[in-house]
């Protein structure tokens, strides 16, 4: 039996390189929680990238948009996030774009117009090479990671699915069901 304060043991996992997003209003200790979540994976000797403004960078892709680092998305490592926990501000910056907004019943997952902002943004995140998808904010943003992952579940089979966590985030305390947030 382990010392309950050792390090847990590592699950297993293919994952390469994650992507972090903040989106909606800012809260306190956002950095704290960003650090918290990247050095987390870094451990596990994963690879991650800070999406630039919530949706709104992946949502702009496309052949005549490439993503572009230090733009779009910076990379996470651990001299980036040296000291990043205590500065004011949020470091990867946030945003209201919802690539969901068009969808609010299941049935608009089979309309291909009312998915093309989550389509594009499945399409960002593989051209970075991203196999997972942390997003952090409120509950319009929980709703957008539960989109997304629906969304991937009506691709083709075969397609690449990122799973989707969401760190819940709330100056307002209006997660139904959801009793710890920062």
């Amino acid at each position: 039996m382990a010392n309950s304060l050792s390090r847990p043991e590592q699950p297993a996992h293919n994952f390469k390189r994650v992507a972090i997003l903040f989106s909606g209003g800012p809260a306190p200790a956002a950095n704290a929680v960003i650090s918290t979540a990247a050095v987390s994976f870094l451990r596990a000797g994963i690879e991650v990238l800070g999406v630039m403004n919530g949706y709104s960078n992946l949502m702009q892709f496309g052949d005549d948009r490439p993503m572009e680092e230090d733009r779009d998305y910076i990379v996470l490592d651990h001299k980036a996030l040296s000291r990043s926990r205590a500065k004011q501000g949020i470091m990867i910056g946030t945003a209201r774009a919802n690539p969901g907004k068009a969808i609010s019943h299941p049935d608009h997952l089979k309309d291909k117009e009312r998915c093309s902002a989550f389509q594009t943004t499945y399409d960002a995140l593989n051209s970075l090479g991203v196999d997972a998808l942390i997003s952090i904010g409120g509950d319009d943003t929980l709703k957008t990671a539960n989109k997304f992952k629906m969304f991937q579940d009506t691709l083709p089979e075969g397609s690449k699915k990122m799973p989707v966590v969401h760190l819940p985030k709330t100056i307002d305390n209006d997660y139904n069901g959801i009793d710890f947030t920062f």
